[in-house]
């Protein structure tokens, strides 16, 4: 059985439509407070956020854009875009007693998804919704990742992706994953001019 990182729902802000500021506090709750459940249980049990590191990741000046194919798992995402690079964290992601869950999962995915094992991670918000049945069951910690190799697909039979620029975002915007828009509203607001 798959077990999952969670924290009650309690524990955060209620739920919005856009990128939640994410206060000290609250991450450091998020990375020494939290537990594994079973993810068959963690889905169905509103009680409950499952925590999702979820990476914007830039390199050179330009954002990795990945397009999830016909041969994902999830139905429900085929053929939609997404700006996030992210999973669940599982117990394997601690390495060691000191371990950070959500710093250990962000790396593991990004390996796992983009083939990123250099970079620089800054936590920049919390994605917390309400609209549909699994958005209430998960939580994303959002970094702004600065690549220093280059991203590239690694699930090539499930993904596929590309850089581009910043003013390439609009053209999908209406494609994008949920998470995924809020991002780019984010991106948007905090463009430099």
């Amino acid at each position: 059985m798959e077990q999952v990182y969670v924290l009650p729902t309690s524990v955060f802000p209620p739920a919005c439509d856009a990128l939640i500021p994410l206060e000290p506090e609250l991450l450091i709750s998020i990375e020494q407070k939290g537990f594994f459940m079973e993810r068959a249980q963690a889905e169905e049990d509103p009680t409950h956020r499952q925590i999702i590191p979820y990476a914007l990741v830039a390199y050179q000046g330009r954002y990795f854009l990945m397009r999830r194919t016909r041969g994902g798992g999830e139905a429900r995402l085929h053929d939609l875009y997404t700006l996030g690079v992210g999973g669940h964290i599982n117990p394997q992601d601690l390495t060691h007693p000191s371990a950070n869950p959500v710093l250990d999962g962000l790396r593991r995915e990004l390996l796992e998804e983009a083939g990123v094992l250099h970079y620089t991670a800054e936590p920049v918000g919390l994605i917390v919704m309400s609209d549909t049945p699994v958005s209430r069951v998960h939580a994303g910690v959002v970094f702004v990742v600065e690549a220093q190799d280059e991203p590239r697909v690694q699930e090539v039979e499930k993904l596929e992706g590309r850089l581009v620029e910043f003013s390439e975002l609009h053209s999908v915007r209406d494609c994008l994953e949920g998470w995924s828009r809020l991002l780019l509203d984010w991106l948007e607001a905090n463009q430099p001019l």
